[in-house]
């Protein structure tokens, strides 16, 4: 529950404070909001911080839950998607406040505010992201560029400074592992070798049977859509399918930027594909497009 609404999927808030009074003042909208709701509320946040929270809540903070701050931290992006993930309730939103720590590296920060973004945008889950405004400025950079919101004490605002992932950006495909195959083709004539390169890899991968051909068939439709364009048959196409064995499949397909993806009757342009995949999402830039499609065992 946030700003009043129920939301379907992800809302993801950066929070930029300057010590534990501004931090609790900024994020008290968003958590008085999700609790009316009832949320599940997660707080890993620091000492100073949680006592405020206690205090401004009274009696309705036994209804929150006050890990330490570490307990968000992950040793691997994939690790940390799978703990996201595992805050999700049956028939609720959680959400969860978190606090930047000063030795987060900015590089796998950034990856990972990324990859929620992208690979979970779909659970039923608000994050409030925190970040000291006298930490590391790479850091701070992280939060004002991955949120598309902010929390404050005024409520949810727009983020102008928001930037979404780009499709030359690694998250979410260094998340897969290593390139397990890359084919190239001309157009839409020889899409039997992006077939053949899905199946091959799918089956080391650990699927069988229907999990193949539903993955074959959605990286097919995939390309349709990555050279949908005036002239199909003569645009390159690259397919690259990485591979975390019993887990996933993930392929990337990448054409020349075509006529603007349309919206089908349901208002997803990705419809058609969804049923045959765990997720899929589309990229547009000024000179490519990219249509990402993950697979699970």
């Amino acid at each position: 529950m946030t700003g009043g609404l129920v939301q379907p999927g992800l809302v993801h808030l950066g929070l930029l404070f300057d010590g534990p009074d501004d931090l609790v003042a900024s994020a008290l909208p968003t958590l008085r909001s999700a609790l009316d709701g009832g949320d599940e509320i997660l707080v890993a946040a620091d000492r100073a911080v949680v006592r405020r929270l206690r205090e401004a809540f009274g009696s309705e903070a036994r209804r929150i839950t006050f890990p330490p701050p570490t307990s968000l931290v992950r040793s691997t992006e994939p690790d940390f998607l799978a703990a996201v993930r595992g805050w999700v309730r049956p028939g609720r939103r959680t959400t969860v406040l978190g606090q930047y720590l000063p030795t987060m590296s900015a590089r796998d920060c950034a990856f990972g505010e990324d990859a929620v973004g992208v690979v979970r945008s779909d659970l039923p889950l608000t994050l409030i992201c925190c970040c000291r405004r006298d930490l590391h400025p790479d850091l701070v950079a992280v939060l004002e560029r991955t949120h598309p919101q902010m929390a404050t004490a005024i409520g949810v605002v727009d983020n102008p400074g928001h930037r979404a992932p780009a499709t030359a950006s690694p998250t979410p495909a260094a998340l897969w592992g290593e390139v397990a195959a890359r084919v190239g083709v001309d157009g839409l004539a020889d899409l039997a070798a992006l077939r053949r390169c899905v199946a091959a890899v799918a089956a080391r991968a650990g699927l069988e049977g229907d999990a193949v051909r539903a993955a074959v068939l959605a990286v097919h439709e995939a390309a349709v859509l990555a050279v949908r364009r005036g002239e199909p048959d003569h645009a390159h196409l690259t397919l690259e399918v990485r591979a975390q064995p019993g887990q996933a499949v993930f392929s990337e397909l990448t054409g020349p930027h075509g006529i603007p993806v349309r919206p089908g009757p349901s208002g997803d342009p990705l419809a058609h594909l969804r049923p045959f995949c765990a997720r899929a999402a589309v990229h547009d830039e000024a000179e490519r497009r990219a249509v990402r499609v993950l697979s699970t065992v």
